[in-house]
């Protein structure tokens, strides 16, 4: 089976914004929008034109295709699968022999972007889970594939400036030469205005690691893989003085104090199995005693067939995703068997949100975008 690992992000900012008394207000906009924007307008297009940037006037921009997308009516989840391309903006990539020593010359290889006669966009496939619900996103990272969130954030955010059609949205262009291309460029700068006022709005779509505690996860999905406990405390001993009489004289003459209390720090591992209410019962008990930045005293966990051990106190744990693998000759797994997969799993991997804080968090940078086009 070919295993994908989820990390989540939280969506902090999606919409249109105005910025009044130093601070984001949302004035109109979603997630689900967005997307559905984005969507209607991929539809129909060759693969090569589904970059919504300019890609002459901006060379040396990571280079993002969406190759397919898929949409869940019941829940309004999306499924992204993304390219990534290889090389600079002629499409060639470089590579050096496998046997090739240090120092030496001619191993190097140029990688064709033909294939059979046709051209190709050499790349890795990126898969996105959007989750408008609880206005969340994930990659879904394969061995085969990568992830680049703030690529993926920006590629929406173009959409919407560069593509999407708004009944209030205003474009003011500026041309220049570029030495690098050795071409004019024109440069757009892109606001909108709110309905019925004069508000000036920008549009953004931001997101960041979603942070979460070992409380938010499904501790009885935990609790049937955690195979040690480990715990790490600091012991205390004392030793006597057993010096002869005169040499504490000494000592004393001289100010030197015997120290007579030592610390010795120790690790114990031990086999247990727990239930998901001991799991809750050990994490009150670690915030309660062990809970010290930089402290040397702490409780883990070891799961099954695994000698790393997760810290309570910075826990962090991908869901997983197990997909069959892919056939020989195909580079990407398909939106739609991906999203067949997660919605079998989206329950167990999602309970983690009843018990956190998704709600839209405000708070950016309030100049206005240059977008190149």
């Amino acid at each position: 089976m070919d295993r994908g690992l989820i990390s989540f992000f939280e969506i902090v900012n999606c919409g249109f914004y105005s910025f009044k008394n130093k601070e984001l207000c949302l004035v109109e906009g979603s997630v689900q929008d967005s997307l559905c924007s984005v969507t209607s307008w991929l539809q129909d297009r060759d693969f090569t034109q589904t970059i919504p940037w300019d890609v002459d006037s901006s060379p040396n921009r990571t280079k993002v295709y969406c190759k397919a997308v898929e949409y869940n009516e019941v829940n309004g989840d999306y499924i992204f699968v993304f390219w990534n391309r290889f090389g600079d903006e002629s499409g060639k990539v470089a590579g050096i022999s496998a046997d090739a020593k240090f120092g030496g010359d001619g191993d190097s290889v140029n990688l064709s972007t033909k294939e059979k006669g046709k051209e190709v966009i050499l790349g890795q496939p990126m898969y996105y889970w959007f989750i408008p619900e609880y206005n969340l996103v994930a990659s879904i990272n394969f061995p085969h594939s990568t992830a680049a969130t703030e690529d993926v954030c920006m590629y929406v955010k173009r959409c919407i400036d560069l593509r999407i059609e708004h009944p209030r949205k205003k474009v003011n262009e500026a041309t220049s030469f570029n030495t690098k291309t050795s071409k004019q460029i024109t440069t757009k700068y892109v606001s909108y205005k709110s309905e019925g006022s004069d508000c000036s709005l920008r549009y953004k779509f931001e997101c960041r690691t979603k942070e979460l505690s070992f409380d938010n996860y499904n501790l009885k999905k935990l609790s049937s893989t955690i195979s040690h406990i480990v715990i790490r405390d600091t012991i205390s001993t004392v030793k006597e003085d057993d010096k002869d009489t005169s040499f504490k004289l000494y000592d004393l003459v001289r100010g030197v104090r015997n120290k007579k209390t030592f610390t010795k720090q120790v690790e114990i591992i031990e086999k247990s199995n727990f239930s998901a209410e001991e799991l809750k019962s050990i994490s009150s008990l670690h915030k309660s005693e062990y809970s010290f930045s930089g402290s040397w005293n702490n409780i883990g966990f070891r799961e099954d067939n695994s000698e790393v051990t997760h810290w309570l106190n910075d826990y962090a744990r991908k869901e997983q995703i197990f997909v069959d693998p892919l056939k020989s000759g195909v580079s990407y797994h398909s939106a739609k068997k991906l999203m067949e997969e997660i919605q079998k799993i989206r329950s167990d991997i999602l309970v983690f949100v009843a018990k956190s804080n998704s709600n839209l968090v405000s708070g950016f940078n309030e100049s206005e975008m240059a977008v190149g086009e």
